[in-house]
């Protein structure tokens, strides 16, 4: 199956990438490059960017790799053990970009399973046995509820801000701008007339959006 060259089209910045997944630019960037490890070996990236440099790089299939990344990290597994689980999922499911494939939702604990009892380079927190199934654990559990796919691989995240707004992210809706659902308004568009000095009543009247959105994204600005 073949990814759609729309996933692979740039988007955003690494900063920008970065702010919408709320994770440090620092470790955004290593996801993004690769790191070097204690030993002085190289490992490859975790992230697809259309090439080095600043600027427009990441597409969404990027962003999307990077939010399962981040869904293992903060479940508390070290780089060199989500590498060894990335180059599991992309072998067992035999897509180069695994963790944006709709089959890591359906196979890949499986996978990871099979992997963490072959050589312990894994742990329960990542992957655990219910009822005899092996299933995700809770943190990776809930970031993939977030993920809505489409034809096979990642097609729109769901993502809750820091002041709890849900907002869409879709590279066919806005081009990959974060959209405030389920109201279909930019959150730029209306962040620049929060920063103009335009009232909040009025903002809020002019696109049907409750106060509390509004007002929230006025105190974030």
């Amino acid at each position: 199956m073949s990814i759609d060259t729309l996933l692979l089209d740039p988007l955003y910045t690494q900063g920008e990438a970065a702010n919408l997944l709320a994770t440090p630019q620092s470790t955004f960037n290593r996801w993004v490059h690769g790191y070097t490890s204690s030993a002085g070996n190289h490992q490859e990236p975790f992230v697809t960017t259309a090439g080095p440099g600043r600027g427009v790089t990441v597409p969404f299939v990027g962003v999307a790799e990077a939010w399962v990344v981040r869904a293992f990290r903060t479940a508390g597994v070290s780089l060199p053990r989500i590498r060894s689980a990335v180059e599991t999922l992309r072998e067992g499911i035999g897509v180069e970009h695994a963790l944006a494939s709709e089959r890591l939702k359906t196979d890949g604990a499986d996978i990871l399973w099979d992997l963490q009892t072959s050589d312990n380079r894994l742990d329960n927190r990542l992957v655990v046995v219910r009822n005899g199934n092996a299933v995700f654990g809770e943190v990776v559990r809930e970031h993939l509820t977030r993920v809505s796919y489409r034809d096979g691989f990642a097609g729109s995240l769901m993502l809750k801000r820091a002041d709890g707004i849900d907002v869409l992210i879709d590279p066919t809706v806005a081009y990959g701008q974060p959209v405030l659902e389920p109201y279909g308004v930019r959150v730029s568009d209306v962040v620049a007339r929060i920063e103009s000095g335009e009232p909040i009543d009025d903002i809020a009247l002019d696109w049907n959006l409750p106060r509390i959105v509004v007002s929230n994204l006025a105190l974030a600005a």
